[in-house]
């Protein structure tokens, strides 16, 4: 196909990023993403879209009304944060709230989140809230944490949360439950699709992969088709592929440093029980008296490739070579 257009390219990695991609122009709307909402009119741009994406990953977006979803791979919802998604959608939609065109969009945390708990009667009220902030929040944006009023500091009142849902929460919503419906409808991805996917939600694929000898032969068709994003370029080593990202600028997050820390520790590699202490360990020593976060410093260490469980053992991947520890992390 044709290079992707620039309005192209911004829809495409905003889906790389979110898994949505919105057409309502607001205040806060950039002339970038303004421009490819008008391009996103286009059938032909759609068109590409669709046609670029199923040919690097074997999934294409769903569209409504001009509002894209874009889930592949690991991204996709486990039964359970389905579930509670579903819940979550109709709960909002069915709130009084929204049922009018005020421009005030604001509803309860406390509500939703028992109306969702009405359904989803497994889960605690703790446990959908936190699933609730995951995907309305922090992965799709369309909910944002409404500042509370102040109360004087006289009274003693418990603070009520608030979310603002965004103007496109509907249309959004339309398109999940569209996705959701058509998952099982998708074909086998083809070996190629399988190692983008791998690329795009890890970042890595290691020399142990069962994947690793068809991206060897294939290196040079999937790096030129990262390189449309005019983003992503792919660089591999004798044993290691790595999806480099250069919209990722060198991170000074200190579990990330953390993590750098201990995956440059493991040596020849040691049994996963012992992952916890060697955690504390290092970052005793990298950044003393920080208030250790584990699941965050586990996490970084998983998808950003520095390490993998094989056998019982954790084992540094050879990224880690990549990277190193400045004296001012240290010092943070």
């Amino acid at each position: 196909m044709k290079d992707l257009s620039g309005s192209e390219r911004f829809i495409i990695n905003d889906l790389f990023d979110s898994g949505i991609f919105t057409s309502t122009v607001t205040d806060q709307t950039s002339q970038a993403k303004a421009d490819a909402i008008v391009a996103l009119r286009r059938p032909a741009t759609q068109q590409r879209l669709r046609s670029f994406l199923v040919d690097l990953v074997g999934v294409g977006p769903t569209n409504f009304q001009e509002n894209l979803i874009f889930l592949s791979g690991e991204k996709s919802l486990p039964a359970e944060t389905t579930h509670v998604l579903l819940a979550t959608i109709k709960a909002v939609i069915n709130l009084p709230e929204l049922q009018n065109t005020q421009a005030d969009r604001v509803v309860a945390v406390r509500t939703v989140v028992r109306q969702v708990h009405s359904e989803v009667v497994e889960l605690n009220e703790k446990e959908i809230r936190n699933q609730i902030i995951a995907l309305f929040v922090d992965r799709f944006g369309l909910f944002i944490e409404d500042e509370p009023e102040q109360i004087p500091e006289d009274q003693a009142q418990e603070i009520e949360e608030y979310w603002s849902v965004s103007p496109d929460f509907a249309a959004v919503a339309q398109c999940l439950v569209n996705r959701i419906r058509t998952m099982t409808d998708r074909p086998t991805p083809s070996t190629i699709q399988q190692i983008n996917q791998t690329l795009l939600n890890r970042y890595y694929l290691s020399a142990a992969s069962y994947l690793w000898p068809e991206l060897v032969k294939n290196k040079e068709v999937i790096a030129a088709q990262w390189q449309q994003t005019d983003r992503f370029v792919l660089e591999c080593g004798d044993n290691y592929a790595v999806l480099l990202d250069k919209k990722r600028s060198p991170s000074t997050a200190k579990p990330f440093v953390i993590a750098i820390g201990v995956a440059q520790s493991l040596g020849i590699g040691i049994p996963s029980a012992q992952l916890l202490d060697r955690i504390h360990n290092v970052a005793e020593r990298l950044i003393p008296g920080y208030p250790i976060n584990v699941s965050l410093v586990k996490e970084a260490l998983y998808v950003n490739g520095l390490a993998l469980e094989r056998d019982g053992y954790v084992v540094a991947t050879p990224l880690v070579k990549r990277f190193g520890i400045k004296q001012a992390e240290r010092e943070a």
